[in-house]
Order: C-alpha cells, then structure tokens, then sequence
C-alpha cells in the first residue's frame, strides 16, 4: 500500500476562491456564506477620479446560532484572510469600514437558508500577511502608483 503523506503548497499555486475566513467581532467565521469586495470610481475633476470600496457579505442563520445586527453594524474593523491547502492563513486584508445598509428576507414561498446580508463602504485596506517578496512588492507598488496617476 502506498504511504500517504501532506504534501506542502508551493509558493506559486494560485488561492481557491473557498479558501478565506472573514473575521468580524463575535460571529463565528464559519457562518459567512460569501464575500465580495468591489470598487467604483466617480470622477472628481478632469484630473482625479475618487475610488470607493464596497464589502458585502452574507451570514447564515443557525438555529445554534442566530446573527444579532447590532454585533455587525457597529463594526469598525474587519479581517478577510486567505488560506492555503492545510487551512493556514497566508495573506488577507485588514479594513477599515463603515456600514452601508443590512438586508434580511424571509419568504414563505422560498425554502432555502436564512442569511443576513451586510454592506460596508471600506474606507482603508492594508494588505497582512503577504507572502510577496520584498522587491515584487515594491514594484507592484509602483506599477499601482503609476497607473493611478495616469
């Protein structure tokens, strides 16, 4: 029989779009359904344009576990981290937010799962945890930069 064993991830092999954990205050991180971070611009001037940053996310309700807005709303500060093959955090984004809006729908007529929806406007985002090396980071820095002022 062959012997099993774990192999470790590689450096190059890209992250899978189920492999994140959100991490917001008191609510357990396997209740999130889904994440999405999405940006918008909105000319200012000739010159410059204003980017925004839109956080949405959906939470499931359980019956161990059922969300209390006011644990969401009030939220100030919220993780999104990136895991590899093993479950181990590589990279993610610290956030700073602002709450938008909340949605929650209950309909006889539909039998799926109850979720909370929840909207954020991002007002600061830091990459953590970044396994980049020094000298990629600076340039994909610089590429930003320049093709922000152009």
């Amino acid at each position: 029989m062959a012997e099993l064993t774990m192999k470790t991830p590689i450096q190059e092999e890209p992250l899978r779009a189920n492999r994140w954990i959100l991490n917001i205050g008191k609510i357990p991180p396997y209740l999130f359904r889904n994440v999405s971070l999405e940006s918008f611009t909105e000319k200012k001037d000739k010159k410059r344009d204003q980017i925004y940053t839109k956080l949405t996310f959906s939470i499931y309700n359980t019956v161990n576990h059922v969300v209390i807005p006011d644990d969401v709303v009030l939220l100030r500060k919220i993780t999104l981290d990136f895991l590899d093959p093993t479950g181990v955090a590589i990279n993610g984004y610290d956030m700073n937010v602002e709450f938008e809006k909340m949605n929650l729908k209950c309909d006889y007529s539909d039998s799926g799962l109850l979720t909370h929806e929840f909207i954020f406007w991002v007002k600061n985002m830091e990459q953590i945890r970044s396994n980049v090396n020094e000298k990629s980071e600076k340039e994909i820095v610089d590429n930003y930069k320049k093709k922000k002022e152009n």
